[in-house]
């Protein structure tokens, strides 16, 4: 097995047994093993493994950690969404600082009818929709999901 391999492995086993918060935890439980490893290399691993940051820690790819039950898109939304708006063909998320990624890693599990993809930054999603009307319809199902007022005032260029 190649160092990276074996990496990887230990990365996946450490996320799956431990509660993993942070890469610089990540990197001490690694080193305590004696694999030493920067952390661009770290952050290229989790990528590469599909490793998604969520509230309680890293998730591995199609794992939940549940908290009183299955976490979805609508307890993600109801939990971490500030604001929902859209512009033309685009929904934008707001979530607090460093939620954005597991608001966004839900939605790719289950994405309403009429997305084409999302790029979340830290607290900031970006839903491209196929049309403006489809824009629309996604804006007012993620609004219903996250218990948010429907937008006033937003539609037909007032």
């Amino acid at each position: 097995m190649t160092e990276r391999a074996r990496r990887q492995q230990r990365i996946l086993d450490h996320i799956a047994s431990d509660s993993v918060r942070s890469q610089e935890s990540l990197q001490e439980l690694l080193a305590a093993e004696g694999i030493q490893v920067a952390q661009a290399t770290l952050s290229r691993d989790l990528r590469e493994l599909g490793v998604a940051k969520g509230p309680t820690g890293y998730l591995l790819p199609g794992q939940d950690r549940p908290q009183n039950g299955e976490r979805t898109l609508g307890l993600a939304l109801r939990s971490l969404a500030l604001s929902i708006e859209r512009g033309a063909a685009t929904v934008v998320i707001k979530t607090g600082p460093g939620r954005a990624q597991y608001v966004a890693f839900e939605l790719d599990r289950s994405p309403p009818t009429g997305v084409i993809g999302t790029l979340a930054g830290d607290d900031t999603i970006f839903v491209a929709a196929e049309s403006d009307s489809a824009a629309e319809r996604i804006e007012d199902e993620l609004r219903e999901l996250a218990g948010l007022v429907p937008a006033q005032g937003v539609r037909g260029g007032a």
